[in-house]
């Protein structure tokens, strides 16, 4: 699990479209959505996420609220 991996997954996120409508099919289901992310190749806890998270803010210039 890394950080990385999360800051890797959410600028895909941003990226691509394709991948962002295949992600979203799974959000209603937490285990599916965590078995999607995984089998697209990203591996990273939720706490990871959050500091990805704070990465792209800093990488932007966004003060979170």
């Amino acid at each position: 699990m890394s950080v990385d991996a999360a800051v890797a997954y959410i600028k895909r996120m941003r990226e691509d479209e394709e991948f962002r409508r295949l992600m979203n099919e799974t959000s209603e289901d937490e285990a599916a959505g965590w078995a999607a992310v995984k089998d697209n190749g990203y591996d990273f806890s939720m706490d990871e996420f959050k500091q990805a998270q704070d990465v792209i803010y800093q990488e932007h210039g966004i003060t979170p609220m």
